[in-house]
């Protein structure tokens, strides 16, 4: 049976966990040579690893993608590596030390980090990916951007205003470079990773995972999803099923958005 990335090298960003780490090991299932970059080496090598013990061929590189000289050098990398780049996923993103703050509460520091990792982060790596992809003849860009890039939501304008940006860069990147790389975006809802658990590290409290998948009254949560289930998304959007897909952001969220009223647990 053949993979759909077969013969195809991906860079992931953020892989270390969470949904990062969910794609690169669903590429690699599907044939794909993966890159793992990563800040978390320790939780990145270990994401490599899960690769190889199931038979897939996967890299680390130690990447801040807010560096610009890092996200060349990944790009480098992956072409020195493996001879070419057809996959670039940039998915490395936070909420930061002011997740949790209104616009007049963030500290300078506090907007500028969000902005570097959330948007300065995904620019340089697509800026960088694009000349790369070109040289390998064509491929797929995907990003990971939020529900939070289409909708406000309290208590969170920098890194909503930081998804907002990431989906206009998609849509002005995807009609400067296709059709021969299409750019498009996975907008994710909740999902079971440990992002709440690094926001409280970064504000130097104690990390706590993030909520089970049921409500306090132990239903099920449908609208938190495992991350593979938003990985297979970011997959579609990099094979070759989604040809003719370019410029946009699809909101992988279960529902959540359309649902007329939330329960009141939500």
């Amino acid at each position: 049976m053949t993979g759909r990335l077969d013969g195809k090298v991906a860079i992931v960003t953020g892989a270390a966990t969470g949904l990062g780490r969910a794609t690169a090991i669903v590429y690699a299932e599907q044939g794909a040579k993966v890159v793992v970059a990563d800040v978390r080496a320790a939780d990145a090598e270990a994401t490599v690893e899960t690769i190889r013990s199931a038979g897939g061929d996967a890299i680390f590189v130690a990447t801040d993608v807010s560096s610009a000289g890092d996200a060349r050098r990944l790009i480098e990398v992956a072409e020195s590596h493996y001879g070419g780049l057809h996959v670039m996923t940039a998915n490395a993103g936070i909420q930061g030390r002011g997740s949790g703050k209104r616009l007049e509460e963030l500290s300078d520091e506090e907007i500028t980090e969000i902005m570097a990792v959330n948007f300065w982060g995904v620019c340089y790596s697509l800026k960088y990916a694009v000349p790369a992809i070109r040289r390998a003849g064509g491929g797929a860009i995907t990003v990971t951007t939020s529900v939070a890039g289409h909708y406000g939501y309290p208590t969170t304008p920098a890194y909503a205003a930081s998804k907002h940006a990431v989906v206009g860069l998609v849509k002005s990147l995807a009609a400067d470079v296709g059709p021969v790389i299409r750019v498009n975006a996975v907008s994710a809802g909740r999902m079971r990773t440990r992002i709440d658990a690094h926001t409280m590290e970064a504000k130097g409290l104690d990390g706590v995972p993030n909520p089970a998948a049921e409500t306090p009254d132990g239903k099920e949560d449908h609208f938190n999803a495992d991350p593979r289930q938003v990985a297979w998304v970011h997959l579609f959007l990099a094979s070759d099923e989604a040809c003719f897909v370019n410029g946009q952001a699809v909101i992988a969220d279960g529902g959540r958005t359309v649902v007329p009223a939330m329960p009141a647990w939500w």
